[in-house]
């Protein structure tokens, strides 16, 4: 056994590689960009601290009327401009100026109402055909249609929103959020739909983790539901605490829920450090907001 185990330890250096340690992107400042839909403009606000939002400009240059949801790739920012039946786009290279860069719309959007983007797809909710479009935005200054989704199971749609390969769509026409598998983003395959008898204009939605947020914009509450299994959503509970008028758009970012209260002409601020028990804890307006109808958050990162 000795040949195995040598009486005397000799003194051994252990080399490891030096590898970079990889760093968090560190944040330099946020930005929340709300579409004031009859004021025919979008607000940006300032949210670095997200429960004290600082109104930092505006912008419309004569494009929008009733300018409804938003969503962001990269530095572009989409604006649904529905009375107009575009979306408009934006360089937010410089997020307190805005630059247009162009517009689509193809023949087929009629009043597009909320927008959703998963990697180089985007997604618009066609209120007025009761479909969802689908453009592919891997030049996103350029989008190229690609197909739509209806298959029957659209009533004027609206929110969306989206966690890993399912997408889920507020069809506020039939009270109901319909599901699809988006494994192949271009050809969403319907998987289901729940209401449950709890959603009355099912307009905005916004995900975090395990949960669903549903803006129940005909109850005046938001209803929380358990997406662990993504196609059998399980409703916990609902909230509203006397914030809300007509909630019809949500957005998050960390432990913060972001309410477009339309008809209250404000934005309500919930901590959701517990996701299912929201805390209010604000709200802002400034005079800037009326008919808030869309919210898109950007982080400028280093």
């Amino acid at each position: 056994m000795s040949e195995y185990f040598p009486a005397k330890k000799k003194n051994c250096r252990k080399f490891f590689r030096a590898f970079p340690v990889a760093l968090p992107p560190i944040v330099r400042d946020r930005f929340l960009y709300v579409s004031s839909a009859l004021n025919n403009t979008v607000e940006i606000y300032n949210i670095i601290n997200p429960t004290t939002p600082v109104h930092v400009g505006r912008f419309n240059a004569g494009i929008f009327s009733f300018p409804s949801g938003l969503a962001i790739k990269g530095n572009i920012l989409y604006v649904a401009n529905q009375d107009k039946n575009m979306i408009e786009i934006y360089n937010i290279f410089n997020p307190t100026a805005p630059m247009h860069v162009g517009k689509f719309n193809g023949g087929n959007l009629n009043f597009p109402d909320q927008l959703a983007i998963t990697g180089n797809v985007l997604y618009v909710a066609n209120g007025g055909d009761s479909t969802v479009e689908i453009y592919n935005i891997f030049n996103p200054i350029s989008p190229v249609r690609i197909g739509e989704l209806n298959g029957e199971n659209l009533n004027v749609p609206s929110g969306m929103a989206i966690t890993n390969a399912t997408l889920y769509v507020g069809n506020t026409g039939d009270n109901t959020v319909e599901i699809y598998n988006i494994s192949n983003p271009i050809s969403p395959l319907h998987v289901g739909e729940f209401n449950a008898g709890n959603l009355n204009i099912p307009a905005g939605l916004a995900t975090t983790g395990n949960i669903l947020y549903v803006a129940n914009a005909g109850d005046n509450t938001i209803e929380i539901y358990n997406i662990s299994n993504p196609i059998d959503p399980i409703r916990i509970r609902e909230f509203n605490e006397g914030n809300l008028n007509a909630p019809v758009v949500l957005a998050i970012t960390g432990t913060t829920l972001y309410v477009a209260n339309a008809f209250g002409n404000n934005v309500e601020i919930y901590d959701i450090s517990n996701p299912i028990i929201p805390i209010h804890v604000g709200e802002f307006n400034g005079g800037n907001l009326n008919f808030p109808n869309g919210l898109a958050i950007f982080t400028l990162s280093s």
